[in-house]
């Protein structure tokens, strides 16, 4: 079994790494999170962008997605995995097609300071929003 920890994918039954590091954020990577079925790694960062890696191959998948103005502070993956979302210090939230790697839509706005979470429905269709300005939003996701 391999876990993450830092930048680095580990191996428990050995206690190594078993791959990277996987770098490429440029500034404190801030957040991260898993596809669904494990085949997809998306990565926030102080560096406005989120980066999608392939944990199997430790390497970067695409360019950077690029498009935000503060700092990432959250990402989550759809539970179809055809879709991510970002949120962060800009007070706005993002979708991603990651296979096309570029951005759904325009930003969401509503939150009045940084958005500090976002959770995708278990069957999708549906994605929830917390900040700083202490509200919850929900969000229809868009059709890919």
């Amino acid at each position: 079994m391999a876990i993450t920890a830092g930048d680095s994918l580990w191996d428990l039954a050995v206690g190594t790494p078993a791959a990277g590091p996987l770098s490429g954020h440029e500034g404190p990577v801030r957040v991260i999170a898993f596809s669904p079925d494990g085949r997809r790694i998306a990565s926030g960062g102080a560096d406005a962008t989120v980066r999608l890696w392939d944990p199997v191959a430790a390497s970067r998948t695409g360019r950077p997605l690029t498009g935000r103005t503060g700092p990432v502070r959250c990402v989550a993956s759809s539970p179809d995995g055809q879709l991510v979302a970002s949120a962060g210090d800009d007070a706005t939230v993002r979708f991603w097609s990651p296979a096309a790697g570029r951005p759904l839509g325009e930003p969401l706005t509503g939150h009045d300071g940084p958005v500090t979470g976002v959770s995708f429905a278990p069957k999708g269709g549906l994605l929830s929003t917390a900040g700083t300005d202490r509200t919850v939003r929900l969000w229809p996701t868009p059709s890919v």
